[in-house]
C-alpha cells in the first residue's frame, strides 16, 4: 500500500505569477534535505491550482509518516524563510494511503 503526502503551500500573488521559478526556488533549497533522507521514495508531483493560482499543492511518495515525521524537524528550519518569503500562511500537511480500487472497467 502506498504512503503519499499532500502538502500545499499558499503563495503571495507575487509568487504565484511565476509559480513554476517559486516552486523551482523552494525545491531547490529543502529538496536535497528530503533526498538524503531514509524516508525519501521519490520524486514529488507539483499541481497549481487553476482556479485559486496561489495555491500549489505537492504530491510525492514517503516511506512511512514516523520517517516523514523526522523528515520536519530538519525541514523546518529550511522552510520558515521560504514561507516567510513566498507565501501568505504556512503550508499544511495531509497523510495519505492509496485505496486499492480497481479502476479498470469495460464500459462498452
Amino acid at each position: 500500500m502506498t504512503f503519499t503526502i499532500v502538502e500545499t503551500w499558499y503563495l503571495t500573488d507575487e509568487a504565484a505569477q511565476d509559480a513554476t521559478r517559486t516552486m523551482q526556488i523552494i525545491d531547490d533549497a529543502i529538496g536535497e534535505n528530503a533526498h538524503h533522507h531514509p524516508g525519501w521514495n521519490g520524486h514529488a508531483t507539483f499541481l497549481q491550482d487553476r482556479r485559486e493560482p496561489n495555491v500549489v499543492t505537492w504530491v510525492y511518495p514517503w516511506r512511512s509518516e514516523q520517517d516523514h515525521i523526522s523528515l520536519l524537524e530538519t525541514e523546518e528550519p529550511l522552510v520558515q524563510p521560504l514561507i516567510d518569503k513566498y507565501c501568505t500562511k504556512p503550508r499544511t500537511i495531509r497523510y495519505t494511503t492509496e485505496l486499492p480500487v480497481e479502476v479498470e472497467h469495460d464500459h462498452h
